[in-house]
């Protein structure tokens, strides 16, 4: 009888992705910022009803 050889292959581990950071955005300074307007006109509103009950 012949003997079987069993071949292993190792493997490599595999390089793991690593998330990319989103591209950092330079704010302009004389843009209009609405959710800080939102924010601070939702702010009065929540001062004006507490000042009235």
């Amino acid at each position: 009888m012949k003997k079987k050889i069993k071949i292993t292959v190792k493997k490599e581990k595999g390089r793991i992705p690593v998330p990319q950071k989103p591209p950092k955005i330079e704010e302009k300074s004389k843009a209009y910022k609405r959710t800080k307007a939102k924010r601070e006109a939702k702010e009065k509103i929540d001062e004006d009803m507490k000042k009235n009950d």
